[in-house]
């Protein structure tokens, strides 16, 4: 008797299927309007000038109403006091107008930094129960940012001045201002008056000094970078903020510059001379490469003090740093210090091109110290680098001697001074063999 094997697959009859919570969540139709007047109607019976309840009322309602879904949305109204359709064009409840605690409400007085604190001490207050809002809230920034041009003139001081305060209290970084490096938003100068407008109100609490690590930390690249492309060249960013009385900018400007172009130069000297180890030839032959090189980093140096106008001591520092810098350090710590003296050796026409001077000759020694301070690989090999540099008639008799009972720096300074003892009491010794010498 032959039977059959069902391909029926079994079902549980009888039974309701439950959809989970987070499913219908997210099958739910996406309804900011909605949101909007939800939000209303919590706060209709709120008086404006009560922040304790208002932000009692919308805390509470984070229990009910989607924050982390409608979170644009909700930052929109907080923002603009209406929701941002496409192309950036603000739309306000028709029943209910603004909102009531928006930026563009409570900044709108005689006293725009006063609202704006007040806003902005609301913003903080709001996300501190609900943390995912804090990064939400630098994301939506972002997009309200984008839509200047379609905002008024009041609105964009508003809004810039309220950013100014939540980057002041550490609630906002500055990386949302990467948005206003758009092409249609800096060619009018909109870009431009924004982030002059955001500063002032930073720099009312803030030095410099913090200003710079704060672009630093959200790479926000130049302040250039938000001047119209026809006007960002040195002497219009200067023009700019001597009108706006702001010459702090200025002294930062000039010296993130000079930073950019030292590195700049230094990198240029790593490459230089890493293309050249990459560069396949007989051993016969590499001592001809090796010049070659070298002259090529001269004449890099060269052009780089000529157009930076550096003296030697400013471009010899800058010069060691490239050539360690293109050391291709080994994992085994005792090839450390043959790596690094056979690199000295190497490439010293170059730093004595650029120690013809005592005072550069000295600067060179003060780096050298710093850079075998910084640089846990060299720290113990200070003493034989200053042997090779002298060796190689880079650092003379005289600029170590100074170096060693005047000009030492203070990192370091007792160990790597019994480092070089054995060559400083050479070098003294034979001094004054030749002052003896010359008086008979």
């Amino acid at each position: 008797m032959s039977t059959q094997v069902s391909n029926e697959k079994p079902t549980l009859s009888g039974v309701r299927i439950r959809t989970r919570k987070r499913d219908a969540k997210a099958k739910a139709k996406y309804e900011p309007e909605a949101f909007r007047d939800s939000i209303f109607q919590l706060i209709e019976n709120v008086d404006p000038t009560d922040d304790s309840k208002f932000t009692s009322v919308l805390d509470t309602a984070g229990n009910t109403l989607d924050y982390r879904r409608y979170g644009d949305s909700f930052f929109e109204l907080f923002v603009t006091g209406g929701l941002i359709a496409p192309g950036g064009i603000i739309n306000y409840d028709e029943e209910y107008g603004k909102f009531p605690f928006s930026l563009f409400v409570l900044a709108s007085g005689d006293d725009p930094l006063a609202g704006a604190k007040r806003w902005g001490g609301l913003i903080v207050k709001l996300t501190r129960r609900y943390k995912y809002l804090e990064r939400m809230f630098a994301e939506s920034t972002e997009h309200i940012l984008k839509h200047i041009h379609r905002y008024t003139e009041d609105e964009n001081k508003m809004l810039a001045i309220g950013v100014g305060v939540l980057v002041t209290d550490a609630f906002l970084t500055l990386e949302p201002l990467k948005a206003l490096q758009e092409d249609h938003l800096t060619k009018d100068g909109l870009a431009l008056r924004f982030l002059t407008d955001m500063l002032r109100v930073f720099l009312m609490n803030n030095d410099i000094n913090q200003l710079h690590k704060s672009l630093v930390r959200a790479k926000v690249g130049r302040l250039t970078e938000f001047f119209p492309p026809n006007k960002r060249d040195e002497d219009c960013f200067a023009r700019h903020f001597e009108a706006e009385d702001m010459p702090v900018l200025i002294e930062l400007h000039t010296a993130t510059l000079t930073l950019a172009r030292r590195n700049e130069f230094v990198d240029e000297v790593s490459s230089i001379l890493r293309d050249a180890k990459e560069e396949d030839i007989d051993d016969d032959e590499e001592a001809e490469q090796i010049q070659a090189t070298n002259l090529k980093v001269a004449r890099a140096a060269k052009a780089a003090m000529r157009a930076n106008k550096w003296e030697q001591h400013d471009t010899v520092s800058l010069a060691w740093d490239g050539i360690m810098n293109a050391v291709n350090w080994s994992y085994k710590s005792e090839q450390f210090e043959a790596q690094a003296l056979v690199q000295i050796k190497r490439h010293s026409p170059v730093l004595e091109m650029l120690t013809t001077e005592p005072k550069s000759e000295i600067s060179l020694l003060k780096h050298v110290q710093l850079y075998a301070y910084n640089e846990p690989r060299l720290t113990k090999y200070f003493g034989r680098i200053v042997l090779e540099l002298y060796n190689t008639d880079v650092l003379s008799d005289s600029a170590i001697i100074f170096w060693a009972t005047k000009g030492a720096k203070p990192e370091g300074k007792s160990g790597f001074l019994k480092q070089t003892e054995a060559l400083v009491r050479k070098l003294e010794a034979m001094e004054d063999e030749d002052d003896s010498e010359d008086e008979e």
